[in-house]
């Protein structure tokens, strides 16, 4: 799992991806791996994951193959702190289902993540639904980022 903390200590907010290795166990061959979202922010959480009960539908899903999601995610994460000219980096899965924003502010950074509203669990895109904000500190993202790099390789040792 990847961890992303913001910078306050009184009202702690945070957000993770925690991908799921269980699922591309044993597969002779495999493309997407499943995870879920967690947002908190203070005493709050939202949990976005599959549904047991659907079939295809409501799969929260990252491409390995041939396209590996999390790790270009980690690097692009990784070269836009070390680009001090860019101020802004987006991030949007192929199978659209959220969208992380980073952009550098005059004192730090802040951290946006919108969980589309409905397009996960029906059959057109759709707007944000929820979403959470917070400042976070460059050791805070390059934290996240190596998180995400080592589950990349660990993912691809459980195919």
């Amino acid at each position: 799992m990847a961890i992303l903390h913001s910078e306050d200590k009184s009202i702690k907010s945070r957000f993770e991806i925690k991908i799921s290795k269980d699922e591309i166990k044993n597969k002779p061959s495999f493309s997407w791996a499943l995870y879920e979202l967690i947002l908190k922010s203070g005493e709050k959480e939202i949990i976005y994951k599959k549904d047991p009960q659907d079939n295809g539908a409501g799969d929260y899903v990252l491409s390995l193959m041939p396209v590996n999601e999390v790790s270009n995610l980690s690097k692009a994460i990784k070269q836009f702190l070390e680009n001090k000219e860019s101020n802004l980096y987006s991030f949007e899965p192929l199978e659209p289902s959220f969208e992380l924003i980073f952009e550098r502010s005059h004192k730090g950074y802040s951290f946006t993540c919108w969980v589309d509203a409905g397009n996960v669990i029906s059959d057109h895109y759709t707007w944000d639904g929820f979403g959470v904000r917070f400042f976070t500190t460059d050791e805070n993202i390059l934290s996240f980022a190596d998180q995400l790099e080592k589950e990349s390789k660990e993912l691809l040792t459980h195919a």
